[in-house]
């Protein structure tokens, strides 16, 4: 079956310029709001549809430039026998390089044979959809798809609303199972003749007056009429194949089923069918327990690698997320920004203002770590900014000062548009690496206690990624135990006794302490010389080596008492705070205006 090598959008909705090369099985689009999810899948559906009543507007072109027209290609390969035929559709062969992901307006030996279809749409609004090859769209010849070659290939699309695909209609899945649908319509069209006889033969009682008013006008205008009865009308009870529709055991319409419910079985009859290898899943989570997003995947070809259909996805769903292959999932970014104008013209800058869009969809790739990645910080992958923490205390962390500023009426981290992902200790350079390249917003934080060489903070640099450390090589624990007021100090060790017991905690401190120091007298008679000591036990004994404890020193104990904290803590969390919730953006430059003098 066809499958879809390249899709190139150009000045469709929120999209100004845009080429991606999807692959084979499973496409998952992530991306912030208005960064052109849905939009791609819209464009896929429109090009290669057999739709023809939509209606474009003004607001389907960028900006509303319809001085520009809206062009979607999307060029198909892995053709069967009839799009293949060369006497049909030979002109228009063009050749795709697997090997560096391009189109040549030839083919040739080394090259796929692939079709381009493009739906083209001027300012007059008409859509027009044709193929595309430079050689003949130089010659100004046109052609398009054979329709029937044209239903072979267009979409399934699975919307939030299902319930269409369970009645024999023209875009139905159902219409698909059969080959032979004539018998339905003739059933179709003596259930119509029945219901008219069946009304003539009972009669239609309450109407006599009506009835005896229309004879007496009738004849008193000349029109001779010797009786007039009231039945159905002929086009009234005329039904089309929508009339059909698949019910269960008590005569409910299984369009009455829920939206999740819809969407799976429409799944397993489009699998069943097998007649479109493309299929569109926009919002795939919508409806449905996570068990059943599992199951709906899983139909879907997400644990297999199965290239006999193409389906593309969009999710807001970590759930999604961890079931997909990080070959699976693309990032839709998008830019938009304001320019100074200028005396000359920059080709990109719209004539609606000096407003620039730049598109672009990245893979996650198919590296080790980019998967583990995915398991790990499925979360992140839906967030704007990512602050990648060395390991589980510093997620505590940010959790437990996010948790200590919401009691306080501040906004949350997460309503800021920043996530943390967990950076597995070792790995946390190339998973910030990771969510750098993929277009995130990306900080590493991390304790400054283990040595890595200069050229890994160098090409964090380069990639755009901020590092928030301790200084002076400072762990964690030492900079928590050296910075809070020494009031601090035994509700830090109470949460340590709940987390570890309070035999191990005064077990470590006679330890490292070589027993000047026990459990009760760093709670009761505290000193500054302790403060070391009991960094060390704290690192050694990882009394905070994890999310819940971190979670709970950062919201119960150093929050409330940030502002007297020493600025060896205090100075990094407010850099981390600054960098989550950076200043506004200055206002765009008004536009130009006309002077009169």
């Amino acid at each position: 079956m066809p499958v879809i090598r390249e899709v190139e959008i150009h000045n469709f909705r929120g999209i100004s310029s845009l080429k991606w090369w999807p692959n084979p099985g499973i496409n998952c689009l992530i991306g912030p709001g208005d960064s052109g999810k849905s939009t791609i899948l819209d464009a896929i559906d429109l090009c290669l549809g057999s739709r023809r009543n939509f209606t474009f507007t003004d607001a389907d072109f960028h900006l509303c430039n319809f001085a520009e027209p809206i062009v979607i290609d999307v060029t198909l390969g892995h053709l069967d026998d009839e799009l293949l035929n060369l006497e049909i559709y030979g002109h228009f062969f063009r050749g795709w390089d697997a090997a560096t992901m391009t189109l040549n307006d030839e083919t040739g030996v080394a090259l796929e044979t692939v079709l381009t279809l493009r739906l083209i749409v001027r300012e007059d609004l008409e859509p027009q959809w044709l193929l595309f090859s430079p050689g003949p769209a130089a010659e100004d010849r046109e052609k398009n798809l054979q329709w029937n070659h044209r239903q072979k290939i267009a979409p399934v699309r699975l919307g939030t609303v299902a319930g269409h695909h369970l009645a024999l209609g023209p875009r139905s899945v159902l219409g698909k199972l059969s080959e032979d649908v004539t018998q339905a319509a003739a059933a179709l069209a003596s259930a119509s003749r029945q219901a008219r006889q069946a009304f003539a033969d009972k009669g239609c009682e309450g109407v006599e007056t009506i009835l005896d008013a229309s004879k007496r006008i009738s004849n008193n205008m000349g029109i001779r009429v010797d009786e007039i009865k009231a039945l159905l009308d002929v086009k009234g009870v005329m039904l089309s194949g929508g009339a059909i529709s698949l019910h269960d055991q008590d005569q409910v319409p299984l369009k009455n089923l829920g939206s999740g419910s819809a969407r799976l079985l429409v799944t397993g009859l489009q699998k069943e069918v097998g007649v479109s290898s493309v299929f569109i899943v926009d919002e795939v989570e919508f409806g449905l327990e996570p068990y059943r997003i599992v199951r709906l995947l899983d139909s879907l070809g997400a644990k297999r690698n199965d290239e006999s259909q193409q389906v593309f996805l969009t999710t807001h769903s970590p759930i999604v997320l961890r079931e997909l292959s990080s070959v699976q999932l693309f990032k839709v970014g998008v830019n938009r920004q304001f320019v100074p104008a200028t005396n000359g013209i920059d080709e990109l800058q719209a004539p609606a203002g000096n407003k620039i869009t730049q598109n672009w969809i990245t893979p996650l790739g198919k590296e080790l770590e980019a998967q583990k990645t995915l398991r790990v910080c499925a979360e992140a992958f839906l967030a704007p900014s990512v602050v990648v923490c060395e390991g589980k205390t510093e997620i505590g962390i940010l959790r437990g000062l996010d948790l200590h500023n919401q009691d306080m009426g501040y906004i949350s981290i997460l309503a800021r548009g920043c996530h943390w992902a967990d950076g597995g200790g070792s790995t946390m350079f190339e998973r910030a690496h990771i969510f750098a390249r993929m277009g995130y917003r990306t900080a590493l934080f991390m304790d400054s206690d283990v040595d890595y060489p200069p050229e890994s903070y160098e090409n964090l640099y380069k990639s755009g990624v901020s590092v928030f450390r301790w200084p002076e090589r400072y762990s964690t624990e030492q900079a928590l135990f050296a910075s809070v007021p020494a009031a601090s100090i035994p509700l830090l060790l109470e949460i340590a006794c709940d987390w570890k017991s309070k035999d191990s905690v005064n077990r470590r401190i006679t330890n490292v302490s070589n027993n000047q120091y026990t459990l009760e007298s760093c709670m009761a008679f505290f000193v500054e010389e302790m403060r070391p000591v009991l960094a060390e036990c704290a690192n050694t004994g990882r009394w905070f080596k994890d999310i819940e404890p971190a979670e709970q020193a950062f919201r119960n104990v150093v929050g409330p008492v940030l502002r007297h904290t020493g600025p060896l803590l205090a100075g990094q969390l407010s850099s981390i705070s600054r960098w989550i919730s950076p200043p506004p953006p200055p206002p765009p430059p008004p536009p130009p205006h006309n002077v009169f003098k």
